[in-house]
């Protein structure tokens, strides 16, 4: 497509602020979305957050477990309601 450029995962990762690898954002995001939610701020329940976002508990619980990443629209969702930008939620350490 005219405008588009392809770029490399190496391109990609180089141009983050804070470049992490798959591994570790799955494991920064878990920490990130349970501190969060049990924060003194929302002091959410599984459930209750997973009502706010429209999806099922056990994705939360799979989210948390790092076991894996949510789609997008689900990660800007979150980073919304958390007042976050998405590349916080998946690569900085809020926690």
């Amino acid at each position: 497509m005219p405008g588009f450029h392809t770029r490399s995962i190496k391109e990609v990762t180089a141009m983050a602020k804070n470049p992490v690898t798959e591994e570790e954002m799955c494991e920064i995001f878990s920490s990130n979305l349970r501190y969060l939610r049990k924060s003194r701020r929302w002091q959410l329940s599984q459930k209750t957050l997973a009502r706010i976002l429209h999806i099922p508990r056990k994705s939360i619980i799979h989210y948390e477990s790092g076991r894996t990443l949510p789609p997008t629209y689900i990660t800007y969702r979150m980073a919304a309601y958390f007042g976050c930008s998405m590349e916080e939620l998946l690569t900085e350490k809020i926690y």
